[in-house]
């Protein structure tokens, strides 16, 4: 057989990703955010401020003063139920080089200690000001695979830099002077056309946004992700942030070397050792009737006239066989 294979932009061929994201990990999530997206089996990602867990906040002037910061334990249920943990700082304040061992060093070990998992994913604080130069040096020295934002901006699965990833906020309305209000179908024709990824940023939907340029209500909330899946259908993978941003590094990494006559050999030499998913979807010339990697059958899934397979790269070649 003499035509080629490529790795898909997304697991399992996925033609767009969409992952959401909740500022200050807050107990009040299981009134309304919890459920909905259980409801629609969306895997949250909360971002957790390691330096307040589980104490009722009161940082500075928040609106979310009086609400409660998960525990570990309750931060580990989320985990449980397919959630994910991200790094919102150590204290909510300045992550810069002078302080990125406390709010970016200390603050993941912490976090890496109360649930048990590694913590690969730097959500910025405040504004964009704690993504600065020292900021993103110190994720690269600390060990983050990505770092997000809060910029109103899709994520594409060529983009060159993990470390600045757009988040578009799902808010009742935009900070001024180009106020925008909610809508339930933002950045999703974008995301179907350029294969992107859609991040999505509130704090703790209620019945009334906390704060109109912070958060949405819960009926928005539920606009919003039953718009995400019924708009997305099987085309959309409802990811995690952390396995979105696995597969975008092991892509990104593995190289496909012919061999002839079927045979080819996938490998990562420079995959980074934080990466802990490692499984990448290959697409197959269509007539392909077997699959054997490493020797082994590989199931092929025939979706929209395209056979894919999923294989896990590592430093190593691996052979792959197609007949």
């Amino acid at each position: 057989m003499n035509s080629t294979i490529s790795i898909t932009p997304w697991l399992n061929g996925k033609r767009w990703v969409y992952s959401i994201t909740f500022d200050e990990a807050l107990v009040e999530l299981h009134r309304f955010a919890v459920p909905i997206l259980a409801e629609h089996k969306v895997p949250g990602h909360i971002e957790a401020v390691a330096g307040h867990l589980g104490v009722v906040r009161q940082i500075g002037q928040s609106s979310y003063n009086g609400f409660h910061h998960m525990s570990g334990p309750q931060m580990r249920e989320m985990l449980a139920m397919g959630w994910g943990v991200g790094n919102h700082s150590w204290s909510h304040l300045g992550v810069n080089a002078e302080t990125a061992d406390l709010e970016l060093g200390k603050a993941k070990e912490v976090l890496e200690d109360a649930i048990g998992e590694a913590i690969t994913v730097y959500c910025s604080c405040g504004d964009n000001t704690n993504m600065n130069p020292g900021a993103l040096a110190a994720c690269k020295k600390f060990g983050y695979l990505g770092a997000m934002s809060i910029t109103d901006a899709l994520n594409r699965p060529d983009d060159d830099d993990l470390l600045w990833m757009n988040r578009t906020f799902l808010h009742e309305q935009g900070y001024g002077p180009f106020f925008s209000a909610f809508d339930p179908f933002r950045n999703i024709a974008l995301a179907k056309r350029d294969n992107g990824w859609i991040i999505d940023y509130c704090h703790c939907p209620l019945e009334k946004a906390v704060h109109p340029n912070k958060d949405c209500s819960e009926a928005h909330l539920r606009e919003r992700i039953e718009t995400v899946v019924s708009e997305g259908g099987d085309e959309v993978w409802l990811a995690r942030v952390e396995d979105a941003v696995d597969y975008r590094y092991a892509r990104r990494h593995a190289k496909i070397e012919p061999k002839g006559n079927g045979e080819y050999e996938i490998s990562a030499p420079d995959l980074p050792a934080q990466v802990r998913r490692r499984i990448v979807t290959l697409e197959l010339p269509l007539k392909t009737k077997t699959v054997h990697f490493d020797g082994k059958p590989v199931t092929i899934a025939r979706k929209n006239d395209r056979a894919l397979a999923n294989v896990e790269v590592s430093s190593q070649p691996r052979k792959i066989r197609i007949d």
